[in-house]
């Protein structure tokens, strides 16, 4: 993909143009990433006496040192909304909240939405419509179809001024200098098909997020068994059959369960797993499903004969009691059950991590288990259901706010490096580091990948109650080096969690082919496919219950492809060809 800039338009209009280098004009101003935003007094973002120079904002994110401002004059005030999250302390004594209040000499001033996401953007559309009052800023994550909504109504206002200005911006500015790479994705995903941009990122590729369907399989009764690690379809049916017929856990009793999982719990919705040795898929957690075929168009995998040929597959597991038909049906707290059985009674599984089994990595049962990679199916498919990572959007200057420059100024102080950090594991030398002296003992298994730890976690603050960061506010860029992804592995205080972290993307992270980007329509497209995208992904999960249990018979296969079509399956594809084409053009 070309390279994207910045391109003045005239009269303060902006939007994103190709080009195969950076501008002279982009060039030049990050030349003067040291001038100051708040140089020119009376008007300044930091009000009488302006903000001193930018570095006071933090330095550049390539800087490893963060400083703290000198700022001077009145405090400058911002309301931010954002979702309300049981497991913050408090919001106004939050440690995150004191630093950036001290950093930039500001007052913030929250507006919390609902914790549900669905609630929190009905709350949003009310305010928009002028039922409540608007803050100066919203921050929450939102689908680019919602945000170019909001943006074309006048709700969000267009950034592309300011983000170009790099006196303004100096931190987000210097990423593109940095790091071209990524604001070639970013700045295209971001971008409406309007041309403008309504929304910051969040960028932080995790590699242990965007392959979640991890397979794991009872080391403990193949051992018992004398049998090897399944590699392919066939193999792992013997498994299987073995686990069901041969008494693993040596109990006495036939009560082994051997393939089961559930769609309520993340990474737990053991098909998709199975459906990868045959057909990529990435479990419908990105556009619906749809993936790039061959030729590089838009295609739907739940159409295609490797498709049928992998329902075919888990219907005799699932008629010779291999399959656990729950899978379809489970919630929770079943599964949950099920994992924690005071005999162990699962011989293979799929979670997105070791917690869905009480006390994790010092559960019994789970010590029993070991990742399974994926399966090579008939055709020599291998593959692990995954999808493509995109920036969050998660930044909105509303139509209510009086100084954009202001706002645009304190959300540039999320892209400093260690504020970047901050956002996500809470305060530096206390819960995380990057310093040398923290991140130079590496696990073995990381040493013997070649993964160097760049990032130490001292005290994860991420999944209890804290008060050091604003828990899923996601502004904020973690390059690769510093996020938790497989070329800057993290140090965790148990070093099993970083061991099985390694291994998951030694064997999952690129099992995949090329991957289908996060499509962002128009509101005209979405409303065409809206109904039909809905319709159908719940159509293709419950007809893959029916045919694999058996209360479909996959003769009616034909009858299934027939009611996609009446679905208006081609117009979705249609207008995905066009969404995408246009995000790549």
């Amino acid at each position: 993909m070309e390279k994207m800039e910045w391109k003045e338009l005239g009269e303060g209009k902006w939007k994103l143009r190709k080009k195969r280098l950076l501008t002279l004009v982009l060039a030049l101003a990050l030349g003067a990433l040291t001038v100051g935003c708040g140089d020119k007094p009376g008007d300044t973002p930091g009000g009488e006496g302006g903000q001193g120079s930018a570095g006071d904002a933090g330095s550049p994110v390539q800087d490893g040192s963060s400083q703290e401002t000198g700022n001077s004059g009145e405090t400058r005030k911002i309301t931010i909304a954002l979702q309300q999250n049981t497991l913050v302390e408090d919001y106004e004594t939050n440690y995150m909240t004191q630093k950036i209040e001290e950093d930039l000499n500001i007052e913030i001033e929250f507006m919390f939405l609902p914790a549900d996401s669905n609630d929190a953007k009905t709350k949003i559309s009310l305010m928009a419509n002028g039922t409540g009052d608007m803050p100066d800023v919203i921050m929450m994550n939102m689908t680019g179809t919602e945000v170019a909504q909001y943006g074309a109504a006048g709700v969000f206002l267009p950034l592309e001024e300011y983000l170009a200005d790099a006196s303004l911006m100096p931190n987000i500015n210097a990423l593109k200098e940095e790091y071209p790479e990524d604001m070639d994705v970013i700045l295209p995903a971001i971008t409406s098909p309007d041309g403008h941009i309504y929304s910051l990122f969040g960028w932080f590729p995790e590699d242990w997020n965007y392959v979640p369907f991890r397979c794991w399989i009872n080391k403990t009764w193949l051992d018992n068994l004398k049998l090897e690690i399944p590699t392919t379809t066939e193999e792992f049916m013997e498994v299987m059959e073995a686990f069901a017929t041969r008494d693993p856990n040596g109990n006495g009793i036939q009560d082994e369960i051997p393939f089961t999982g559930s769609d309520k719990i993340w990474g737990g919705y053991s098909p998709y797993f199975l459906i990868n040795a045959f057909v990529f898929y990435n479990g419908n957690t990105q556009n619906g499903g749809l993936a790039l075929g061959e030729d590089g168009k838009v295609m739907a995998p739940f159409t295609t004969p490797e498709w049928l040929e992998a329902v075919k597959y888990m219907h005799e597991m699932c008629s010779n009691g291999l399959l656990d038909p729950a899978i379809f049906t489970m919630d929770e707290a079943a599964m949950r059950a099920l994992l924690d059985s005071p005999t162990n009674i699962v011989g293979c599984t799929c979670a997105g991590g070791w917690g869905y089994w009480s006390g994790g990595l010092d559960n019994e049962n789970f010590k029993d288990f070991v990742m399974l990679p994926p399966l090579k199916g008939p055709e020599g498919t291998a593959y692990a259901a995954a999808f493509e990572y995109t920036p969050n959007r998660c930044f909105y200057v509303t139509k209510n706010c009086q100084d954009p420059e202001f706002a645009m100024t304190v959300a540039d102080w999320f892209f400093q490096n260690e504020n970047s950090l901050t956002v996500r594991n809470g305060e530096q030398g206390v819960d995380w580091s990057i310093d040398e002296a923290d991140t130079s003992t590496r696990t073995a298994l990381f040493a013997s990948q070649g993964y160097d730890c760049t990032l130490a976690i001292l005290n994860d603050v991420w999944g209890v109650v804290q008060n050091k960061m604003w828990k899923d506010v996601d502004l904020r860029y973690n390059n690769i080096k510093y996020s938790r992804g497989k070329d800057a592995m993290i140090i965790d205080n148990d070093t099993r969690n970083a061991d099985y972290r390694a291994l998951s993307y030694s064997i999952y992270s690129d099992a995949h082919p090329e991957l289908l980007p996060s499509l962002v329509y128009t509101e005209e497209e979405s409303k065409a496919i809206s109904e039909a995208q809905t319709n159908i992904t719940d159509y293709v999960k419950n007809q893959l219950a029916e045919f694999v249990t058996g209360n479909k018979s996959l003769e009616e296969w034909d009858n299934y492809l027939e009611e996609l079509d009446k679905m208006g399956l081609q117009k979705w594809l249609d207008t995905a060809q066009t969404a995408y084409e246009r995000m790549t053009k």
